[in-house]
Formats: C-alpha cells, structure tokens, sequence
C-alpha cells in the first residue's frame, strides 16, 4: 500500500511519483519519507530522508536517500540503524552505506558504533545477519586469554547444506598451542534418525609435558609426549529399512590431558551442542578415568527384543599391557511375557552373550539364560496374587588359561509371589481447573527366594557389579497414590498423578539363619525404604528417597531434590533448583542452581557443586545480567578445578552476540 499527499501514477509502466508525508507498506515493511519514485509492478522504488521498519528483525534504518532494488534488497545512503525502538537508541550503527537482504545479510561501509550519542567503535567495513531461516554465514566471534594458553580467538562458520542437514567449521588460534580446528555435522532424517558429530584436533606447540611443573601436574599424574591432540565425539540413532534401528556413541579423545588443558567455558562441553539434551545420551563426565564408544543394533518385533551391541573403554593415559574388559561384541534377545496356556499364565525369558577382549588379561566369552514363568489370578473380588518361577544359567569359556577350567558355569533357581490389594476413594474439588481427586492406598506382600547351585565351584570372571546373590527375603510395601482429574475450559478432560508416598520394610531369612562369630548379633530386618514424589504441576516437582537402619538407628542414604519454576511478564521464568545425596560409605554433596529476574530487566543466577563430606567446592558459578528491548549484558564468574574463569557476553537483540571471557 502507498499513502502521500500527493502523487502521480502512470497505469502503462507501473510507475508512480509521490511528496508529502510519504508511507510505503509492504509484507510489513514500512518505509516514510518526503519523495520518491515507485514500480508498483516489481515493488521496487527510491525515497528521499527515508526512514524503514523491517518488521522481520525489528530494524530500523534511515538515511538520505533509500532504494528498493528488488523485493528483499535495499540500499541506504548516509544511513544510521538500529533494533531499539524509540526516538533516542540504546545503540545504533552509522555508516556511508548500508546494503541489506532479508533472509540474508547486510554490509555496511565506513561503520560507527554508538552508545546512545558517543561514538565507541569504528570499523571501515562489517557485515550482519539479516535472517529470520536458518542460513550459512559467520557466527559471533569467541574471545579469551588465559595465563596457561594465552590468547585465545575462535571463529566459527555455519552451512546450511540442505533442510536435514547443516555443518559449522571452529577456527581457532590458541597463542601458546596453535591453530585447532574444529568441525560439527549435524542431520536429522526424521524424529527416530538423526546424529550429531563433532571432531576438533591440534598440532600442539607445547608437544611433551614438563613433570617438574606443578601447572603441568595439576592437569593429571601421567606423562604426555603427544604433539597432535585430538577429541571426536557423537551421538547418532538410524532406523533402517530392514526394520533395524542403529544407535552410535563415540567418545575418543587423544590423551588424559586434554580437557582440563584446552577446554575452557567457551569451548568444549559448554559450547558445543548438549548431546544429553539433543539426543538423550550424555558424554562420560569430564573426569571420568574412561571413555566409551558403543554400537548398538537393535530390531522389535510384537513380543520380542533383539539387540547386537558392543562397547570400547578408552583409558585415556594409555597405560602398558592395559587389563581393562572390553565387552567388544554381544548379543541379548528378551521374549516379553506371552500367554502359553488358556490359563493366565505368562513366560518370559532373556539370554545374552559377550565376547570380552583385554589387552593384558583373561579373555573370553560368557553367556546366560534366564526363563521365568508367572501366573497371575484373583484370590476373590480383592487380592490379587502373582507367584513365580524362574531359572537362570550363566557359562564361561576362557581362552589360553592353564590356570584355571577353561569351561565353567553357575545355575540358580528362583521362587517368588506378590499378594496386592488396593483402596480408592475419590473427592469432589472446586478448583478452577482440579475437579476431583482420588487417593489409592495398595498394600503389597512379597517373597523371593534365591539360591545358587555348586557355588563354591564357580569363580566370577566377568560379571555385573552388581550381581545377584541367594536370597530368602519376604518384604511389606504400602503404597499411596494421588490423582487429579482436569478439566478446562472446553471441557476436555485429563488426569495426572500429583503424588507418590510409599514405604518398603523387609525380612532377611537368609540372615536370621547363618552362622556367626560369638558377640555378633544378626541383622534380619532390612533397611526402611521411603519415596516421595510430588508433582501438583508443572513449576514444582519434588523428590525424595532415603533408607533408614534399624540397627544403627540412623539414614543411612538419602537423595532428594525440589525444583520450583514461576512464570514473569514477556516469557520469563524464574528456576530454583536443588539436590542433595547422602550416603553413609562417604557420599554427601549438594548440588543448587537458581535464575531470578529482577526489575527493571536486571537477573541474576547461580550454580553450586560442593563435596560436603570433604568441604569442598567442585564448581561455583554466579552470573548477573540486564536485558532491554534491544541489547542484553551478562556478566559469569566460574571457578572450577582450582581456575577462575571471568565471561562477559555482550548482545544485541536480532544482530550478534559478543563474548570475551
């Protein structure tokens, strides 16, 4: 649409002159000015002391004189712009001409930067972002120095190489290292097949480390004559067309070193894709002594699972003739509970295979078996009674072991049954969205007994930590449900389970039973198991589950966690969030993390780690920040592995992001 209070059109060429309180709409665009000329045909034109709002990225841009030259493109001479609304900018940029394209980007010429009146920078030439859709280009720069690498300057660049997937290049100078590069490829496929890849490696100046060096030991106790140092990461899930779906996880690093010597909190774990978030599966913690990588192939059919897996577990420092057991190839079948007779009886059973392999050490396969039969039925209108049976076998095969039998295997049987009932009574509620509640209380007895054959002929090669042993145990569980039923405003109906209190106390035959020593008591009773959950909605959600000894009468471990969250104007929301773990063996660390936004655009947020059984803090992490319509400042202070780290992020709404640290 063209407003003025005068104008001319000529109907043969589409063109059209206009003066006098000049406004030009189109796709939201708005341009004012005193003049100009128009094609309304091609929607291109020139206006004169020309001011535009391109409501795609909230610019404003004015100048003498301003042209259209095509549908998204125009050119500004003698020209000033700006994201902040009002008369008197926070910031804006002058420059002798600016070009810009929408979905693209903008270059402007002999470039001033100014906070409100005061020219700060000068910069001959700059280029902008000017997209609403993801396109190739330059990121923001990283900037930062260290007393170990000195400084440190990364640019990345961006390409969008088709709408499934996308790659960004990590150029970065580290003055006392060298040039790293970087690399992260990225694809989606649909919701089940998509992966991320990331690999960055150095050509290290400092090639051999120095072990008189107290900096240099404080990295790690192995030594490390690497000159190139390398680490490549990924996640990746692909369904096949032969109904397989492959899951990838890679995690390959070049020495032990590595990431408390070159990953700072521009780089690395924090700046990079979260694979957690992204795709469910987190990378080993940046201390863990290993590093696993895996392939897992995986086929479900209606009543079965089949998986082909294996895994390798880097040790980083590479140690000589390395006894680490690598479970390099496996296999694992589990048949789901199936009906077998006219009766309500039910068989499932599992069986796995590994091959394990070790540099140094024992190597060889094992295998197991495990069938178990169920049959659930009503001892009347109330109880419900499910005992069971189940068999398990394991073997062993050892290679080149003239100590040991190279055949050698271990047999169990199992009995167990479950007694359950429940109670339920519903209660009208007037709330503005709750309607009813409905409490559930189920009582539950149980009894599993557990016994190995030949025991004492069986020496454990390679099994689980946690492997089962013979039980004789009969437990009591009182179990207390809380639901709501919702209904809005439409009528549509949902429920959610607010609330979860239950409490488990068992007896150990097993332990009544056995022999001791004169002057030892035995400790039948189990510890008093205890769970809590609460989630009346979705801003709060608490947890809590502890154990409580009988015979020392005290907790003996304890996990809990609350999380709050709260909604503010304009989208915001305030976070606090805290958990706690408590164990009797050593354990006790509190981990606390919180975002409040204040008024006046200001927030502040903060993270804490602490070891409390040895007072001392892992991580500490405190931010302070402001956010206006159109520019926003934080300012984070972490310490963490004895450094502190200082990061300023200076931004401007709908142009870049700038970070020093």
């Amino acid at each position: 649409m063209l407003y003025s209070q005068r104008a001319t059109y000529d109907t043969r060429t589409g063109m059209a002159g206009v003066s006098g309180n000049v406004r030009f709409e189109s796709a939201g665009d708005i341009f004012t000015g005193d003049q100009g000329v128009f094609n309304l045909k091609n929607q291109t034109g020139r206006i004169e002391n020309a001011r535009v709002f391109l409501s795609k990225n909230n610019y404003y841009i004015s100048g003498d004189v301003m042209e259209k030259i095509s549908k998204d493109s125009y050119i500004v001479k003698r020209c000033r712009m700006t994201t902040c609304d009002g008369v008197n900018p926070a910031w804006s940029i002058t420059g002798s001409e600016v070009k810009v394209t929408i979905e693209g980007y903008g270059t402007v010429k002999h470039a001033a930067f100014w906070i409100r009146g005061v020219p700060l920078f000068y910069f001959p030439y700059m280029i902008f972002p000017a997209k609403t859709k993801r396109q190739s280009g330059l990121l923001p720069p990283r900037l930062g120095y260290s007393t170990r690498n000195g400084i440190d300057v990364e640019l990345p660049l961006f390409l969008a190489l088709s709408d499934q997937t996308d790659a960004t290049f990590y150029q970065r100078y580290i003055e006392k290292r060298g040039y790293m590069q970087g690399a992260e490829f990225r694809y989606i496929a649909s919701e089940n097949s998509k992966g991320v890849f990331l690999f960055d490696i150095l050509s290290d100046k400092k090639s051999e480390k120095d072990m008189s060096d107290l900096d240099d030991l404080s990295l790690s106790r192995f030594p490390r004559d690497n000159k190139i140092r390398y680490w490549l990461r990924s996640r990746a899930n692909q369904k096949l067309s032969t109904g397989l779906s492959v899951s990838l996880d890679i995690d390959y690093v070049s020495d032990q070193d590595y990431f408390p010597d070159l990953e700072t909190p521009l780089y690395g774990y924090q700046a990079r894709p979260d694979l957690s978030k992204e795709m469910g599966r987190s990378l080993e913690e940046r201390h863990s002594p290993t590093r696993r990588s895996a392939i897992r192939l995986s086929h479900n059919g209606e009543g079965y699972s089949m998986q082909g897996l294996g895994s390798y577990h880097q040790r980083p420092e590479d140690p000589d003739n390395d006894p680490t057991p690598q479970p390099v190839g496996g296999f694992d079948y589990l048949f789901l509970p199936h009906k077998i007779t006219s009766f309500p009886m039910f068989l499932n059973f599992e069986t796995d295979y590994d091959y394990v392999w070790r540099e140094a050490g024992q190597r060889g396969h094992r295998a197991s078996i495990d069938p178990e039969l169920r049959f659930p039925f009503w001892l009347g209108p109330y109880l419900e009674f499910e005992p069971s049976i189940r068999y398990t076998h394991s073997a062993q095969w050892l290679e080149d072991n003239p100590e040991h039998d190279d055949f050698q295997e271990r047999n169990a049987y199992e009995a167990g049954g479950r007694l359950s009932t429940s109670i339920e009574r519903v209660y009208g509620y007037n709330g503005q969205t709750v309607k009813k509640l409905k409490h559930k209380i189920s009582p539950v007895f149980s009894y599993r007994y557990r016994n190995h054959l030949h025991e004492e002929e069986y020496s454990p090669w390679f099994e689980p930590i946690e492997h089962e042993e013979d039980a004789n145990l009969v437990a009591f569980s009182l179990e207390n449900y809380f639901d709501a039923r919702l209904e809005n405003g439409k009528g549509d109906i949902t429920y959610r389970q607010f609330g979860l209190l239950s409490f488990t106390q068992g007896y150990d035959f097993h332990e009544f039973r056995r022999e001791l020593n004169p002057g030892i008591e035995r400790q039948p009773w189990t510890p008093l198991q205890g769970l809590l959950i609460v989630r009346p909605f979705d801003a709060v959600d608490i947890y809590g589950e502890a154990e409580w000894d009988h015979y020392d009468s005290d907790i003996t471990t304890a996990d809990a966690s609350l999380e709050l969250s709260w909604g503010r104007g304009g989208g915001r929301r305030d976070r606090v969030k805290a958990s706690y773990k408590f164990d009797k063996g050593g354990q006790k660390s509190l981990v606390a993390s919180g975002t409040l936004n204040l008024i006046g655009g200001f927030s502040v947020g903060g993270s804490l780690n602490r070891d409390l059984e040895l007072d001392h803090s892992i991580s500490n992490s405190y931010w302070a920040g402001y956010d206006s319509q159109c520019w926003g400042l934080r300012v984070i202070a972490t310490r963490s592995d004895e450094e502190t780290t200082m990061v300023v992020i200076f931004r401007l709404i709908n142009f870049a992001d700038i970070k020093a640290w």
